[in-house]
């Protein structure tokens, strides 16, 4: 018999929290690089929040991500901007018992332009039968070292009210640097009063990337609006835009 198991795959976004079925946890879920003239180094912790050992394995993946923010995973060295070849790290694999902590050290070499990989941390397989059950949880590594340019904007903005209000937002990095995303998006009326605001992001957008995303407001009473995001993206200036809608 053919004993297959399913691995579970947890991406950590900055300022996340961690699933209790996860059984361990890596902060931070996103580690920001400088290197270029200079190697440079980030720590990742790994705990056992679970209550009994945990056996855990550390690699290297590549990544591509798509317009709507969902990952594609490759080989290391397959995919553009990859950091294989600048990238190590240690340990490789760890014994935690619960409670216990690791640190992974995390190194990427000096180099010219930006570069971005996956570190996944797994756990043993566990479970009985032909189904076994994996944890995996990706970091992902971003460097991006202060010389690269930090360009982009938001090509499009859409609101529709049904239930609730929908407003939809289309960000591009022209840049060469991955960049994340991060403000508010104010609703005003056509007095020019705020009527509602929400948070965005973080929200990250590789090199070369369209990120499309949105928020979703409580519905208004019927009238004329206008939806404003103000983004900043680690720029000089912030990335806006604005949509007019009438609700009905």
């Amino acid at each position: 018999m053919v004993t297959r198991h399913v691995v579970r795959v947890i991406l950590l976004l900055a300022g996340g929290t961690m699933p209790a079925s996860a059984q361990f946890s890596a902060l931070p879920g996103v580690v920001h690089l400088g290197a270029e003239g200079d190697a440079d180094v980030a720590v990742v912790q790994v705990r056992n929040e679970g209550d009994r050992p945990l056996q855990l394995r550390v690699y290297l993946s590549d990544y591509d991500q798509a317009e709507d923010g969902s990952y594609v995973f490759h080989e290391p060295g397959t995919a553009s901007g990859s950091c294989l070849g600048r990238i190590s790290f240690f340990p490789d694999n760890t014994l935690l018992e619960p409670g216990q902590r690791q640190e992974i050290r995390v190194r990427v070499e000096a180099g010219a332009g930006a570069c971005w990989s996956l570190l996944f941390i797994e756990s043993a397989p566990e479970g009985a039968g032909q189904v076994r059950v994996a944890n995996r949880i990706g970091v992902r590594v971003l460097n991006a070292p202060g010389s690269l340019t930090r360009e982009g904007g938001l090509a499009e903005v859409t609101a529709t009210q049904a239930d609730s209000l929908h407003v939809s937002m289309l960000f591009r990095n022209t840049g060469t640097a991955p960049v994340e995303v991060h403000g508010t998006l104010e609703i005003r009326d056509v007095a020019g009063s705020t009527v509602a605001t929400a948070h965005v992001g973080p929200l990250g957008v590789l090199p070369g990337h369209a990120r499309r995303f949105g928020s979703v407001l409580p519905p208004l009473p019927p009238g004329d609006y206008l939806a404003v995001p103000v983004l900043e993206f680690g720029a000089d200036w912030l990335a806006g835009g604005q949509a007019l809608f009438t609700v009905h």
